[in-house]
């Protein structure tokens, strides 16, 4: 055996028996079922004035009221997080807001009313804005907001701040700070298929396909009515992308997956005349009934990503530096093993049927988690100029099996 290959071998051995799991790195997750101010926050009563402020609404979400009788300044403070050894950072956080010409930057305005989202790193002395309420209309809304400006900060909180004094209603849930750039807001195993689905923050659908595409998936495939009413049952209130769509050819529908499609729940006039109106590419699910519209590109919307098949990946290989290997999409109950060789790809024939790899090394077997299984380890430095191929073979619970796509990949 080579220097090379005995190398990596051992590298990758030690790094699989550690059996470590990953995904994305969240700091903050907020959903406010445990009550206003949740557990570890603090409702800050600015002005002193306790005739208003922060509320349960009764539907496990953040609520300040608006106000008639003089001035109210309250905000919701985070527990502290740290943001050290983070390469992105993102606030997400899901709004809605009402009377909405009271707030102070509308063009019409009738208040003075604020709605800000702050980031405090002296324990809440001082407090920076990231985003403002600028509607110009009532109704709800998911941004992201960029945190890079405060990465390696390790005492860091979000203040959810109101100001006003005859103002705005608004209403706030699911805060959540982590390394994406849309939040993953919930995620299921459906048991009629066992396939694990994310529900993800609001974007436009081609950021969402992007989105679920890092999480080893694909907006959602329907294949019939009971798999619709599924995913209906865990998008919440917000309408939801889903993989419908007619971008490779205008008015014909096809599952971004590649599955057939088999199956549709159009809302009346949906397509657009028959078909995918000409700019309107992109299919989404109504939370109010379940049925399919069709939009442009420039519409917002929360997505449902589903997960039907093993992805192997790799990170970034460079000799002498970190890497981490992983591999999504698998059912729920899923084991698994890794097959790796530095001598060249299959097809060969092995115990766990014909492979693209030939095998140099198989690992133990592992057990997924929520369909993923994730390590990282150290490229050896000889390995410069190599090609690393690899392939997963997953072990259903119902005994069938499934290979990942096969990886050949050149190390740097």
């Amino acid at each position: 055996m080579s220097s090379a290959r005995f190398t990596l071998l051992s590298l990758l051995a030690a790094s699989l028996c550690s059996g470590a799991l990953h995904s994305q790195t969240v700091v903050l997750d907020e959903d406010f079922s445990s009550g206003v101010p949740p557990t570890g926050w603090i409702h800050e009563n600015v002005n002193g004035n306790t005739s208003a402020g922060w509320k349960p609404d009764g539907a496990g979400r953040a609520w300040h009221e608006d106000y008639v009788g003089g001035l109210t300044i309250n905000r919701l403070v985070s527990s502290s997080f740290s943001l050290a050894g983070m390469s992105q950072a993102f606030l997400h956080f899901e709004g809605e807001t009402n009377f909405a010409t009271y707030l102070a930057n509308h063009p019409n305005s009738a208040g003075d009313g604020v709605s800000n989202m702050e980031i405090s790193t002296d324990g809440g002395v001082t407090w920076n804005v990231v985003w403002t309420d600028t509607s110009q209309a009532n109704g709800s809304y998911g941004p992201s907001i960029s945190l890079n400006a405060y990465l390696g900060q390790t005492n860091v909180q979000v203040g959810v701040y109101f100001y006003g004094t005859f103002a705005q209603e608004w209403w706030v849930d699911n805060v959540i700070v982590d390394d994406t750039p849309v939040a993953v807001l919930g995620s299921w195993i459906n048991p009629a298929n066992q396939h694990p689905y994310y529900l993800i923050g609001e974007t436009d659908w081609i950021s969402a396909q992007a989105m679920a595409i890092s999480l080893g998936g694909s907006l959602v495939s329907i294949s019939d009515a009971a798999e619709n009413a599924w995913v209906r049952s865990h998008i919440g209130a917000m309408d939801c992308w889903i993989g419908i769509n007619d971008v490779e050819v205008e008015g014909t529908s096809a599952w971004i997956s590649g599955e057939p499609v088999l199956y549709t729940n159009w809302a009346p006039g949906d397509p657009s005349t028959g078909t995918l109106g000409q700019s309107e590419d992109y299919g989404l699910m109504y939370s109010s009934n379940g049925t399919w519209a069709d939009f442009d590109g420039t519409r917002t919307a929360r997505g449902m990503v589903e997960i039907s098949e093993p992805v192997l990946a790799y990170g970034n290989l460079v000799a002498g530096e970190l890497t981490t290997v992983s591999c999504a999409g698998m059912k729920v109950g899923t084991r698994l093993v890794f097959v790796f060789s530095v001598d060249g790809a299959g097809p060969t024939n092995t115990p766990y049927g014909i492979l693209d790899v030939d095998p140099d090394m198989i690992s133990p077997m592992f057990f997924s988690q929520d369909g993923r299984f994730e390590f990282s380890t150290i490229v050896p430095s000889d390995l410069s100029g190599r090609t690393l191929y690899g392939q997963v073979v997953a072990f259903n619970a119902d005994s069938s099996t499934e290979l990942s796509n096969a990886m050949a990949v050149p190390v740097n």
